[in-house]
Formats: C-alpha cells, structure tokens, sequence
C-alpha cells in the first residue's frame, strides 16, 4: 500500500473523528460537508468515464485500469438514476484511486486552484451528461467554496 494511501485514509479518519479539520481550498468546512465534496469529486470522475482517464494524474495506472474495468462491468454511463454515479467502488483499487483524486482536488491551495483541478473532471463529465437528467450533484449537501468553484465553471448541461 502506497504512503499516499496510507496518508489519505488517515486523514479521513481524523476528519470523520473530529481530530482534524476538513478543509477544502485551504477553507474549514463540516466534516459533513467535506465528505460530501469528495462524493461529488467520485461521481464527476465516474461521469467523466472513459474521457477522464487521463486526466487522472493523481490516481495510479493501475487504479485506472481498475477504474476503466469496472466502468465497462458495471455500465456507468448508462441510462438510470443517477444515485448510482455515488455507488460504492467495487474493488479496493477503485476506491483508492478516487480517493487520491479527491484528495488532490480538495487540497487545492485556494479556489481558483480548486477550480482549475475540478474544470477537466467536470468537463469530462458534462460530455456524459450534458444535461439529460437532473444535475446528480444537487441532492449533496456541499460547502459553500465546493459550490463557489463549480459556479466559476460553464454551465452547459448543469442546472442553475
């Protein structure tokens, strides 16, 4: 297991135990709030599927074939509700690798950082989307500077 992993995991525990605070572009948010946000990243890189592969220099080749395996399996970009874009990774593979993107997003320094680090993910979603459906992020409780950052982005296929 990579130190990055290792890492990553850690820092999820000690934000879901209150031992550190969840930060988003260098801004403290509800533990809540946070995990939210790193649900969102997870759906728009599922979304982005297959476009956004190699946009994922943060996850490892081999959570990306694991990413790509898994999207063919499962038939992601598919017609269905869109509750199943925040469905649970199937191998521990997948789960890491959208960790170590969420994490990178997350940890921008600023929100024109995170905004950039979210552009390519949410482009590469809207070519899947493009509006046919309800936006699947609206059901997510996300922080104010989550939502800001998405805001700065086009809004084509996403409902205001």
């Amino acid at each position: 297991m990579s130190n990055e992993l290792v890492d990553a995991q850690r820092l999820m525990l000690e934000v879901a135990t209150r031992r550190r605070p969840a930060l988003i572009a260098a801004q403290v948010v509800g533990a809540s709030q946070w995990f939210a946000a790193l649900k969102a990243i997870a759906m728009l890189v599922r979304l982005g599927m297959p476009e956004v592969l190699p946009l994922l220099d943060a996850m490892s080749s081999d959570a990306r074939l694991a990413m790509a395996t898994e999207a063919v399996v499962r038939r992601w970009n598919r017609a269905g509700v869109a509750g199943r874009f925040g469905m649970v990774p199937q191998t521990a593979l997948v789960a890491a690798g959208l960790l170590a993107v969420a994490s990178h997003v997350v940890a921008a320094e600023g929100e024109e950082e995170l905004a950039v680090r979210l552009k390519p993910l949410v482009a590469a979603a809207r070519i899947r989307w493009n509006g046919r459906h309800p936006d699947p992020l609206a059901e997510l409780d996300l922080p104010s500077v989550f939502a800001a950052a998405l805001d700065v982005l086009p809004r084509r296929g996403r409902r205001s």
